[in-house]
């Protein structure tokens, strides 16, 4: 499968981390901001099966695979979003890339 789109996003808020136990409002103003903008870059995608891949930031622990894809659900929310489809339907696989200067998170869909 080749990558049809590839989109960066921002490192997951800190309010969305399950381990934050951030105050309700501050985990809910980071979900729908996350959400938003991962609507927003992906917009012009297409319906295909997503990889996701977690670029953890240069300096901290290094977080576990299943803190990232809780931290990430909201962006996961945000492409069914943009691309029209309930988040159920969504075929996406998961995995851990180096690390990067600010953290990211790279959005492949497939083709």
């Amino acid at each position: 499968m080749v990558a049809a789109m590839k989109v960066f996003l921002d490192w997951p808020y800190k309010g969305l981390w399950p381990n934050d136990r951030a105050h309700w409002v501050v985990k809910s103003k980071a979900t729908k901001a996350y959400r938003f903008a991962a609507k927003v870059k992906l917009l012009k995608a297409t319906v295909g099966p997503i990889r996701v891949t977690f670029c953890p930031k240069a300096m901290g622990p290094m977080p576990d695979m299943d803190n990232c894809m809780a931290a990430f659900k909201a962006g996961q929310d945000g492409i069914a979003d943009a691309l029209g489809v309930n988040d159920r339907d969504l075929i996406v696989t998961h995995e851990m890339g180096g690390r990067c200067k600010d953290g990211a998170v790279i959005v492949e869909i497939l083709s």
